[in-house]
């Protein structure tokens, strides 16, 4: 009886353990997966090594495919996440890397993936994304140059989010530093959109979470234009119509009444004369903002009236765009804008057209020494250097030096290709012909529009003939063309003047919040110089040449 029965037992457990048996490999599968995984992935690693990173994704890939659950698994997620940045693959590298992300929390590779994928965000356009990632990197890394980078990339994003992306932000990085920097983009684009609760809540609340913050200013700028009220759809223009420069300001006014006549602009000008008087213009500036009522204005004016115009307007937070300048000066004031055509642009365009275009390699450099040229031959040197050349000599003179023999003949030991001249008319119509007295008479002078006066070829002679310079292009034969149909002079100030207006016509609806941002958007990009070389005494024109050209 006791046999019959001890047969079933048996036999029940021996059924039982079959089924409580764990499903998967047994303890010897898994240990050949993982021998296989380590074999698999010290392959992939010897490619990485050598930075054959198509070869070893193949085999990172196999791992993440096929071993998950062994020891190889973890460093072939993140090598691999790594190859495929690397291979430009940046929508399968955000895959791997958010994935290492998700599984590996407690990576020390952690934050290193965090940046990889917010650099592949970054790549793909994908702004929130990458700032989203690149901010969890930037507050909880250590190192230094990793932080540097991820800073720069969340501030150059920033200003693209939307206001709904930079409210997300805010809310997860609020107990943050880089908060500062979100809640300042996030009250601008409130601000911009015309949000005045919005965006004065935010900026004060930026001052007070921030009392040092570096945009205590433009905080105090934003609100200001916010306390503006409605803009008018009015525009002040201060020209020269009486005194010293009324025959410049005449002509142009007959450019203000064309697009009135024709009612080409989608705001209307309201024209003062500032007598060619630095006073009158900043008094003209007052009645135009405080009796007008003005949203902006455009003073065609000379550089003396254009400072104290300049800071009238800023004292008023009213924008100002100065057509004519090519002060570089100007450019830094906030509220000023210029057709970006400074000294300093001229001398970086006349840099890469001499290398490009004319084959040089060696360039001196020849400057009197002072401030402002000084600002215009490190430009020079600057884009010489950028552009993989060599400047061999860099010499300046005292500014009230007659002769340059020393400085002439250190240069002529270098052996230049090209001399870039940084001085004004007087300085080069007395430099050039010292240039080949003392043994540089072959060599080819580069300017700025210095030389771009009837003096330098009619007292410099044959000493500046074959000179290449840079200037302001203003009439390029559209320009041209419409100013004949309208029947307006043809010369350089107007149009500089017609052209700037024509450009203001697509700003057909604005806020004064968000004018100025619209007035640079409209102006930026615009600038053309040409390239100029004198031949028989004469200005030939060798090429028109975006600033940004290059």
């Amino acid at each position: 009886m006791n046999k019959i029965i001890r047969i079933p037992l048996i036999f029940l457990l021996l059924l039982g353990c079959a089924y409580i048996r764990p499903k998967g490999p047994t303890d010897m599968d898994s240990q050949r997966a993982a021998e296989k995984a380590a074999v698999i992935f010290e392959r992939g690693n010897d490619f990485f090594k050598r930075k054959d990173y198509s070869n070893a994704l193949v085999a990172f890939e196999e791992i993440v495919e096929k071993y998950g659950g062994t020891e190889s698994y973890e460093p072939a997620l993140y090598l691999g996440s790594f190859c495929q940045y690397k291979l430009a693959r940046f929508k399968n590298a955000v895959h791997f890397g958010e994935k290492y992300l998700k599984e590996f929390p407690n990576s020390k590779y952690y934050l290193n993936a965090m940046s990889l994928v917010g650099e592949s965000h970054f790549h793909l356009a994908e702004d929130y994304e990458a700032t989203y990632y690149l901010t969890k990197y930037y507050v909880q890394a250590e190192d230094s140059s990793g932080l540097q980078k991820a800073f720069e990339r969340i501030l150059e994003m920033l200003p693209d989010l939307t206001i709904a992306e930079l409210e997300k932000l805010h809310r997860i990085f609020m107990a943050e530093d880089v908060d500062e920097h979100i809640l300042y983009h996030l009250a601008q684009a409130e601000a911009q959109k015309g949000k005045k609760e919005e965006a004065e809540r935010d900026f004060n609340l930026l001052v007070r979470r921030f009392p040092e913050t570096r945009y205590v200013y433009e905080a105090e700028e934003y609100k200001r234009f916010i306390s503006l009220g409605q803009a008018t759809g009015r525009a002040g223009i201060l020209l020269p119509l009486t005194g010293k420069y009324s025959s410049i300001g005449q002509n142009l006014l007959s450019v203000v009444r064309t697009f009135e006549k024709n009612k080409m602009l989608p705001f209307s000008l309201h024209v003062l004369d500032t007598k060619s008087d630095p006073i009158d213009a900043s008094l003209a500036a007052a009645r135009l903002v405080e009796e007008v009522g003005v949203d902006f204005l455009i003073a065609p004016v000379s550089s003396f009236e254009a400072f104290t115009v300049c800071g009238f307007a800023f004292g008023k937070a009213i924008p100002i765009i100065l057509p004519m300048s090519t002060e570089g000066r100007f450019e830094a004031l906030p509220l000023v804008f210029t057709r970006g055509q400074s000294y300093e642009d001229q001398a970086r365009v006349v840099a890469r057209y001499s290398v490009y275009d004319m084959g040089l390699n060696r360039f001196a450099i020849l400057f009197p020494e002072e401030s402002r040229h000084r600002l215009i031959a490190n430009a020079f040197a600057q884009e010489v250097v950028r552009n993989n050349r060599e400047v061999v000599a860099m010499v300046s003179f005292p500014p009230d030096s007659i002769t340059m023999q020393r400085e002439l003949e250190a240069i002529k030991k270098k052996e230049p290709g090209a001399l870039f001249l940084a001085m004004d008319t007087d300085m080069i119509i007395n430099a050039a012909p010292q240039v080949a007295y003392y043994g540089l008479e072959g060599i080819t002078l580069l300017g700025t529009e210095a030389f771009h006066s009837e003096r330098i070829p009619r007292l410099g002679e044959k000493y500046v003939e074959g000179s290449v310079f840079v200037a302001p292009s203003a009439i390029d034969e559209t320009i041209s063309r419409q100013l004949s149909s309208a029947g307006l002079p043809i010369n350089e100030f107007t149009a500089r003047f017609y052209s700037v207006l024509l450009q203001l016509r697509s700003i057909s609806s604005y806020e004064r919040s968000n004018l100025p941002r619209l007035i640079g958007e409209t102006l930026r990009g615009t600038e053309i110089l040409g390239v100029y070389q004198i031949e028989d005494g004469e200005f030939n024109k060798l090429a028109d040449i975006r600033k940004s050209e290059g």
